[in-house]
């Protein structure tokens, strides 16, 4: 079970009404017993990513898939305590030791560290 979460970007002043809805852009997912997962653009540069995604989550209202808002300072928090779960991204020896095998039958290339963050740069829910 998790939770996704979402920034919705504030309207452009100069849209017309075919393009007035704000956009939800993701943010990651918070999963029981994971490190929260966050989303990156295949575009951004790897050593970058941490950086870049706290600017796309300043730039509107943070909200659950649910509809719920969060602040950046609660979602950092949340964000926090999940350090200590399984990692997306890193090979764990211990899963490897209780199930004779990686978490995923092979790490995915879209799955990557930075700042000591897991990264996804591929769309997930």
């Amino acid at each position: 079970m998790g939770t996704n979460y979402y920034v919705h970007t504030p309207v452009c002043p100069n849209a017309c009404e075919h393009c007035s809805a704000s956009e939800e852009l993701h943010l990651g997912k918070a999963s029981v017993g994971w490190r929260f997962l966050f989303r990156a653009e295949p575009d951004w540069l790897r050593e970058k990513a941490y950086s870049l995604w706290l600017e796309r989550a300043r730039s509107g209202e943070i909200r659950d898939e649910y509809g719920q808002p969060t602040t950046l300072d609660d979602l950092l928090a949340l964000i926090a305590q999940k350090q200590t779960g399984r990692s997306h991204a890193v090979d764990d020896p211990e899963m490897r030791r209780v199930h004779g095998r990686a978490l995923y039958d092979s790490l995915r290339s879209s799955d990557f560290v930075c700042d000591g963050y897991d990264f996804c740069d591929r769309s997930f829910s």
